[in-house]
């Protein structure tokens, strides 16, 4: 197995309009191919931020294909962060008006390797000009955990809000996971707190890498997310991290060093309470 890898996190400001957001996506996308990234995450709702989800969950085929044409084209693995989607993965309708968020986990061959429908949803109190969070107005939670394999990597996948749920980390991490996702929107109220801190507690308490690619400056009058996607290693070292303007990071997740890490403190062999699923 190949001992260092090389990932990318596409910080991004989507808005409502969404072949611009898919514009910079595709720019965001080639400058990471470019820097030699085996694999490159997408951050939550990067083809539309804020409108009708409803109504953009019936592009889901049509943006499905987008991301697989990209990754086919640049040879490069890519997580779709996160778009609505009218169909749970068992094909049945999710009922009107709500969608899911569904992060795309697709190889360099441009072929779909696993789907994931975000767990938890952020209804929540925030102290900024919005104030309110109601994800549940808009969006079904899923019901599955998955981990897959991408650039040689076992991947466990989530979003955004998952992030404050340590036992989802741990059932991936159980589930063999070398690297956990966080493509996300964290505010940059609660991101200021709260985000390098999650990403780097969450890789100690797990033993994996995480990546967190977030959503950065303003999208709206009242809607402002933290940006600062990083890399962390499991001794919780940021390897690399972004600030808050649109960009691509960037860095190399070293296998060895995770190994040596697990061995060193076994958490994971420790680990004395059984998680069970959604």
């Amino acid at each position: 197995m190949t001992q260092t890898v090389r990932l990318a996190a596409i910080q991004m400001t989507s808005g409502s309009e969404v072949q611009a957001n898919l514009d910079a996506a595709r720019r965001g996308l080639r400058q990471a191919a470019d820097a030699g990234a085996a694999l490159a995450v997408l951050p939550e709702n990067f083809a539309q931020y804020g409108g009708d989800y409803r109504s953009l969950s019936a592009q889901y085929v049509w943006l499905k294909e987008w991301l697989c044409e990209q990754a086919k084209t640049l040879g490069m693995a890519i997580i779709g962060g996160s778009i609505p989607a009218g169909e749970r993965l068992d094909g049945s309708p999710v009922p009107a008006p709500l969608v899911r968020a569904r992060s795309l986990a697709i190889d360099e061959n441009g072929r779909v390797q696993g789907t994931y429908d975000k767990l938890h949803l952020f209804d929540a109190q925030v102290n900024d000009a919005q104030g309110r969070y109601c994800e549940s107005d808009v969006f079904e939670p899923g019901d599955q955990t998955q981990v897959v394999t991408l650039a040689g990597l076992k991947v466990g996948l989530a979003i955004c809000y998952d992030l404050r749920f340590p036992a989802l980390a741990q059932q991936l991490a159980r589930d063999g996971a070398d690297l956990l996702v966080y493509p996300s929107a964290f505010t940059a109220v609660t991101g200021a707190a709260h985000w390098e801190l999650l990403l780097r507690a969450t890789a100690v308490q797990t033993g994996c890498y995480t990546l967190g690619a977030n959503q950065c400056g303003q999208h709206a009058p009242r809607r402002a997310s933290f940006g600062r996607s990083l890399l962390a290693n499991p001794w919780g070292d940021v390897i690399a991290a972004l600030d808050d303007h649109p960009d691509v990071l960037v860095a190399e997740l070293d296998l060895a060093t995770m190994k040596e890490l697990r061995q060193r403190i076994p958490v994971q062999r420790h680990q004395r309470l059984q998680i069970k699923g959604p």
